[in-house]
């Protein structure tokens, strides 16, 4: 559940809400209602809930991002990739504004060389944001993920911390690293396991190497 912390003002417009699944319609109401009051502008959602939550907000300011992860089987990438593409689809008749897509680096490449051949029919009038793991990404690699990221006009990039291992982690060098290398026009999204320490290093982060990307950045908080 979300707590207010210092860490953010009333209505502050970095926050964004994610809903890891909800038990019934009554719990799902719930959560478009604190969007509502809490005057959030986005929000991250199961795709099956997708329709439910649009019928509630669909008078409010609200982009709903449907999330997908997408683990291939590496024979063929080709059919996995138009399952997706499928399902984002129905995601969007079903009022979705746009798509997260979760998916490893090794797989990355060849997903964005597949997806590009559809990319202007499908996301027509919708976000597409590419997900990583932070800790799946090295120095290295960022010239050639912003590359892609251009080339398949993505809106936006977010990063996950899928684990934290305290002070022994490298996470505020590889959020340092990625900054030096930003060379991208779209949003920074962070899911940092409602963790106000970590979301605090990004801001100062943000704020000190890369001070143009405040008003694009967004964290979700687990509801």
């Amino acid at each position: 559940m979300i707590e207010a912390n210092e860490v953010f003002s009333e209505f502050d417009k970095r926050i964004a809400f994610w809903c890891d699944g909800a038990a019934d319609t009554s719990d799902l109401a719930n959560f478009a209602n604190s969007g509502i009051e809490n005057k959030v502008n986005l929000i991250s959602v199961l795709p099956e809930t997708v329709y439910f939550l649009w019928a509630c907000l669909e008078k409010n300011n609200v982009k709903i991002l449907s999330r997908y992860h997408f683990a291939p089987l590496q024979k063929n990438m080709d059919k996995d990739v138009s399952e997706l593409v499928s399902n984002i689809s129905d995601g969007f008749k079903k009022g979705a504004s746009g798509a997260q897509i979760f998916v490893r680096k090794r797989d990355f490449e060849r997903f964005i060389d597949i997806l590009k051949f559809v990319r202007d029919d499908l996301f027509f009038g919708h976000d597409l944001c590419i997900c990583f793991d932070i800790n799946d990404i090295g120095f290295a690699d960022w010239d050639m993920i912003f590359q892609r990221l251009r080339d398949i006009r993505a809106n936006g990039i977010c990063l996950t911390l899928n684990e934290d291992i305290g002070n022994r982690s490298d996470f505020v060098g590889r959020v340092y690293g990625m900054l030096q290398k930003w060379d991208f026009n779209g949003e920074l999204h962070f899911v940092l396991n409602n963790d106000y320490e970590r979301i605090d290093q990004v801001i100062r982060l943000v704020e000190s190497e890369k001070k143009e990307l405040s008003d694009k950045l967004h964290f979700f908080l687990e509801y």
